[in-house]
C-alpha cells in the first residue's frame, strides 16, 4: 500500500472593511442560506463605525458579485481587499 501525503489547501484570506449602512444594504440582499450571509452576520463592528468581515477568497468573490447588483458604492472597498489578500 502506498501512502500519499496529505496536503492541506491554503485558504486566501480577506479582510473586507465597509461602511455600516454598505454591510446593512448588502445583508438585506442576501439570501438567508448563503455564504454572504453568514459572513456579513458575523462582521465586527469597529471603534471608527465601519464593519469589519472576514472571508476566504471565495466568500469575498461572491460578495463582491451580491455588491455589483444591490450595493455599488460597495464594490471599490470590497475589490481592493481582494486586490490586497492576493501574493505579489
Amino acid at each position: 500500500m502506498q501512502l500519499t501525503p496529505k496536503t492541506e489547501t491554503l485558504r486566501v484570506k480577506v479582510l473586507i472593511e465597509i461602511s455600516t449602512e454598505h454591510h446593512h444594504s448588502l445583508l438585506k440582499r442576501a439570501s438567508e442560506v448563503s455564504p454572504v450571509y453568514f459572513r456579513l452576520q458575523n462582521a465586527v463592528k469597529t471603534e471608527s463605525n465601519t464593519i469589519l468581515i472576514p472571508c476566504d477568497a471565495g466568500e469575498a468573490e461572491m460578495l463582491l458579485q451580491v455588491a455589483k447588483h444591490f450595493c455599488p458604492d460597495a464594490v471599490p472597498a470590497i475589490e481592493a481587499a481582494i486586490k490586497e489578500s492576493k501574493p505579489a
